[in-house]
């Protein structure tokens, strides 16, 4: 009966002593912020400039590009 005693003092000391401990807790994103595609060089719209910008776009790493926005831009995208 002594050890089961013992053993909630210590389990009833330990709890105290957390709960009276100051802790700064930061807390970090793990959201990334949405970014835009990189947008390269101005471009007409036509089927022609898309694939100049799937070309273009695909020699810098990129899986696609289009022209897109106003002004249109060759835009790349993964």
């Amino acid at each position: 009966m002594g050890i089961t005693k013992t053993s909630i003092a210590i389990f009833f000391v330990v709890v105290l002593t957390i709960s009276i401990s100051n802790h700064n807790v930061s807390a970090v994103t793990v959201i990334e912020a949405a970014t835009r595609p990189p947008c390269l060089f101005l471009c007409n719209g036509f089927p022609l400039n898309n694939f100049a910008c799937w070309h273009d776009c695909g020699s810098k790493g990129y899986n696609d590009g289009r022209c897109g926005g106003n002004p249109s831009r060759c835009c790349c995208r993964n």
